[in-house]
């Protein structure tokens, strides 16, 4: 067994190598959905955090998140209204995240995103980074299959096979 991932932050100093962090929530803590070309279009939407703890422990890792998706953002002006009512319809006013996996670098979790009355399995890549204004950040990266979508623009319909990516850069502190 190999040892916990090492903390460091922008300034290269050492953190514990466990602990817990709250995401921060500020403008620009925000986690990017994009879809694969649909047609013509491509679905790029943007949630902002709501809450969000990063936890690591010698035996695991654990990120819980919520992103208000009633307050998603959208590439484009059709979409964002499309992306409302999937929204609308499902009751999904909040996405909630719960990721868990093994403390060993590289960070890999996996844990269920549900939404409503949708539930994803999304596995993400955990990185650390060092922001700017701030002296611990992660990335996440990860990608998740929905499955059959019906989507409430004309022309588009029902999309067989409807995947995303995830991309993320969150600054934390201490909680």
């Amino acid at each position: 067994m190999t040892a916990p991932h090492r903390i460091v932050d922008k300034d290269d100093r050492v953190f514990p190598a466990t602990g817990t962090w709250a995401v921060r929530v500020v403008d620009g803590a925000e986690v990017r959905l994009r879809s694969g070309r649909i047609g013509l279009l491509s679905v790029d939407v943007r949630a902002p955090v709501v809450s969000g703890t990063f936890q690591v422990s010698e035996e695991q890792v654990q990120l819980d998140l919520v992103l208000a998706l009633d307050q998603l953002r959208t590439s484009a002006f059709l979409l964002q209204g499309a992306a409302r009512g999937l929204v609308s319809r499902h009751n999904a006013t909040n996405l909630v995240y719960r990721g868990i996996g093994p403390a060993e670098a590289p960070w890999e979790i996996n844990g269920p995103a549900t939404a409503g009355d949708v539930r994803v399995d999304l596995r993400l890549s955990v990185s650390q980074w060092a922001p700017a204004t701030s002296p611990l950040g992660i990335e996440l990266m990860g990608s998740a299959n929905v499955g059959t979508v019906h989507l409430p623009l004309p022309g588009m319909g029902t999309v067989e096979d409807f995947s995303f990516d995830v991309d993320a850069m969150l600054t934390l502190g201490t909680q």
